[in-house]
């Protein structure tokens, strides 16, 4: 393990020993804070032409959250799918931190407005299926599926927020997976031809044909439509 100290009680616990890491100390200066919440903020700096990007959480001696992500986005990373790539995490004295080393591009939802087509984004929907099947095949969920949280640039995919990936047992945490991301598609008004073109890869990727794949699609559709009256409700 590599471990090294910092200013102002601020230890790296573990890094990538490729990741130059900017400076970080206890009243994080020369960061930028981009969003504060109760449990932690978030945070980014550029450093020698490199975007790190900090999520430093509040929760006393608790090493926990910023562990389990630096590790979720080492174990998705080995699976060949594209994600945020892993800086180093640590602990500081009011909790701990975890750094990610910048990714270019959008959200998914902002497909619009950088100018992509229907017909541009169903081939980028088929790439994704494809990543999102080999996530499940490995006994993996994300947890918070959602177009949010998909990163385009240059007809490349990035799956971000990979701190609540866990694994599973029973079916439906994928069932819980896929209708939040419809959900999500439907509420950002995403075409129709794209989320077909998405479920049809991912049930030939997992080798669903015949009933097994109705059955899927009909158990994700229910769900998703049970989430927006949800969200509805709350005012979301």
């Amino acid at each position: 393990m590599n471990v090294v100290e910092k200013p102002s009680s601020v230890r790296w616990q573990e890094s990538a020993p490729e990741c130059n890491l900017p400076p970080l100390d206890e009243s994080l200066s020369g960061w930028t804070i981009d969003k504060t919440r109760a449990s932690h903020l978030n945070a980014r700096r550029t450093h020698r032409n490199v975007t790190f990007h900090l999520k430093w959480f509040y929760h006393g001696i608790c090493s926990a959250p910023a562990r389990t992500e630096w590790r979720n986005a080492l174990k998705v990373a080995s699976l060949g799918l594209r994600t945020v790539e892993p800086a180093g995490w640590g602990t500081h004295p009011k909790g701990s931190f975890v750094a990610l080393v910048g990714s270019p591009g959008f959200p998914a939802d902002q497909w619009r407005s950088h100018g992509l087509t229907e017909a541009r984004l169903c081939p980028l929907a088929g790439d994704f299926a494809q990543s999102v099947s080999r996530l499940h095949r490995a006994r993996l969920c994300h947890r918070d599926l959602n177009v949010y949280h998909v990163l385009i640039h240059r007809g490349i995919l990035r799956l971000l927020d990979v701190g609540r990936v866990r694994s599973y047992r029973r079916r439906r945490w994928i069932i819980k997976d896929l209708a939040i991301l419809l959900d999500s598609a439907r509420f950002e008004r995403l075409p129709t031809s794209v989320m077909r073109v998405f479920f049809r890869r991912y049930c030939q990727e997992s080798c669903l044909s015949g009933r097994r794949r109705h059955r899927l699609l009909r158990s994700v559709i229910t769900k998703a439509r049970r989430y927006r009256r949800h969200n509805e409700k709350h005012g979301r």
